[in-house]
């Protein structure tokens, strides 16, 4: 008899563990739902959720473009401009400078070349590594959209050369169309105010000085 009240406590016990797990997951579950919300599944007429990625944000400056009548000036819009080729590690400015001067202008152009022709237009030290330049040349088209991308316009300066120019400013400027000395002498202050973005101005940015000093350099060739 002591054996049986034994078992019937003990299946008794099971039982009433069994009910209040099963309670405490419905619980949760409800919960659950009440929080996600209803689950609504469109119509067969509805547009199909887009699901791809917010396009980057828009920069917070517009871009000014300076033509200039017969300066060969590329537009900004078209993409029609030169790349920072010293962006690739093992090219600096003066071998940037003689790929532009070969007609290299842009990492997918330079992604074309051959070994050969890249040591004989840059006259690169033995040292140096070509073939790694076009392989980075490559990935950097692809990751910022510039496969395919080429450039008509005239040979790039190398407008770091101005004091207060370092490369950042230098992109802006190529990214609004001035890409020699002739067309930044050919600007004013307030044009090289509109295209560097206003969160990076600075007093110490002597617009007027760039433009002489690039009417100097122009002169010099």
């Amino acid at each position: 008899m002591v054996g049986m009240n034994i078992w019937w406590y003990v299946g008794t016990g099971f039982l009433l563990g069994w009910v209040i797990s099963t309670l405490t997951e419905w619980l949760w579950f409800r919960g659950r739902r009440a929080a996600v919300g209803p689950v609504v599944q469109p119509s067969s007429g509805s547009l199909p959720i887009n699901r791809q990625p917010a396009a980057y944000p828009a920069p917070d400056y517009q871009p000014y473009g300076v033509s200039a009548p017969g300066s060969g000036q590329p537009s900004a819009a078209s993409g029609n401009r030169p790349d920072p080729l010293s962006d690739i590690r093992g090219i600096g400015d003066v071998y940037e400078q003689r790929l532009y001067e070969a007609g290299i202008f842009t990492w997918h152009e330079l992604g074309q070349v051959d070994v050969d022709t890249l040591r004989a237009v840059t006259k690169a030290l033995p040292t140096s590594h070509p073939e790694s330049w076009i392989e980075q040349a490559r990935q950097l088209a692809a990751e910022n959209g510039r496969i395919g991308a080429t450039y008509t316009g005239p040979v790039p300066s190398d407008l770091t050369r101005i004091p207060g120019i370092d490369q950042v400013f230098e992109q802006e400027l190529v990214r609004a169309g001035i890409v020699t000395f002739a067309q930044l002498a050919q600007t004013t202050a307030p044009e090289l105010a509109a295209i560097i973005p206003a969160h990076r101005l600075d007093d110490a940015i002597d617009f007027p000085a760039w433009i002489r000093e690039a009417r100097e350099l122009q002169a010099k060739g």
